[in-house]
């Protein structure tokens, strides 16, 4: 029975740590402060 908690453990580690690093990496390439930088709104103000 301690064979199967440990399998199980260690399964749900993993998927962790995939699951860990596949949220990084798309947070990483959809980093919203870029579209700040890249794409910059004019104001109202500088249009004038």
């Amino acid at each position: 029975m301690a064979i199967w908690w440990i399998t199980t453990i260690g399964f749900v580690l993993c998927l962790g740590i995939a699951g860990g690093t596949f949220i990084y990496f798309l947070r990483q390439g959809l980093d919203s402060d870029d579209t700040k930088r890249i794409d910059q709104v004019k104001s109202d103000q500088d249009s004038l």
